[in-house]
């Protein structure tokens, strides 16, 4: 229609969407404008609800007149943007909207500014409402970004049921040391537990400042231990050689001493790896199985055989997770 201009809305949170947790299934009453300009039809009572300081002060029993100049409360009818001033030059990454022409004046209804954007806020809204957020698949720094302003809004963590820790989790192997992180900065030990594991495959000296201090002293110690635990196992496990033998015509102690220190080359070579305490047991296979070919001695290489099994059932129930 000429002369109109059109808006972008949430597709989850638009005017007549039937959302759950809504006491008496009523209409919005309350547009949330996010900072890349996407708008979000939200109820009132349910961020009350939720909140322990009344959504961020945000909420109020009076909103301001329409012509109001303040950027965090103001009457949306006079605050309509064009579809060209979207920040960032195109629709948000992963998130779904439609566009929409501003509504009637008599249907206007107050509305509220926040500093997040669209990607972030409507996982905040997914929270508040308690409504999975899979679908959209936000990433780990759009669920970073949520958690860390719940807060601000008075919104509690959720707990480790919720299926926000499955979406993150998801992503463990992108990142596995911002995933355990995040778990730790909010005490979900569930998150921390299975994305451990994960972390072997990554030096620890590639822990950021930032993520070390997320962690908190507790999380950060048993992550440590985990995976200085793991190299000191495998040094205790491999450390000792295959047993030895009474000197033979065909293997002197010259021979079974070459084979020691062959064995202790080959642990060498494994403790310098990267991630040693992510050794896997073919790596184990492939350093110390020649050993027992470099040998003529049928009892040295049975022994060296004997050794290298007891050493791979041994390895396998070393802990893996914190």
């Amino acid at each position: 229609m000429a002369g109109s201009t059109e808006i972008r809305v949430s597709t989850t949170f638009f005017p007549a969407a039937l959302l759950p947790n809504v006491p008496g299934g009523g209409r919005s009453d309350l547009i949330i404008h996010t900072s890349d300009t996407v708008f979000f039809y939200v109820h009132q009572s349910v961020l009350q609800a939720r909140s322990s300081n009344n959504f961020g002060m945000l909420l109020s029993t009076s909103y301001y007149t329409s012509n109001t100049t303040s950027p965090e409360r103001r009457n949306i009818h006079n605050q309509i943007p064009g579809t060209g001033d979207f920040l960032g030059g195109g629709p948000p990454q992963n998130m779904a909207f439609i566009e929409s022409s501003p509504p009637d004046q008599a249907n206007v209804i107050p509305a509220i500014f926040v500093s997040e954007e669209s990607v972030v806020f409507n996982t905040i809204l997914h929270l508040v409402y308690d409504m999975p957020c899979g679908r959209y698949g936000p990433s780990i720094e759009v669920i970073s970004n949520a958690l860390e302003a719940l807060p601000r809004y008075g919104l509690s963590t959720p707990g480790p049921t919720n299926e926000i820790w499955t979406v993150l989790l998801k992503q463990t192997e992108m990142d596995p040391l911002r995933v355990y992180s995040l778990g730790a900065a909010h005490a979900v030990d569930l998150v921390c537990m299975q994305s451990s594991e994960h972390t072997l495959n990554t030096s620890l000296s590639r822990l950021s400042e930032a993520d070390a201090m997320a962690m908190g002293a507790i999380y950060l110690r048993r992550l440590f231990f985990l995976h200085f635990g793991r190299v000191e196992a495998l040094k205790r496990i491999l450390g000792p050689p295959p047993d030895t033998h009474a000197n033979t015509a065909a293997c002197s102690e010259a021979t079974q001493n070459a084979v020691k220190k062959a064995w202790k080359a080959a642990l060498a070579e494994l403790l310098l790896a990267e991630t040693p305490q992510a050794t896997p047991v073919a790596a184990i296979v492939s350093a110390f199985g020649p050993i027992a070919n470099s040998t003529q001695c049928l009892t040295c290489k049975e022994r060296i055989q004997e050794r290298i099994a007891s050493v791979v059932l041994a390895w396998g129930n070393v802990k893996r997770v914190i």
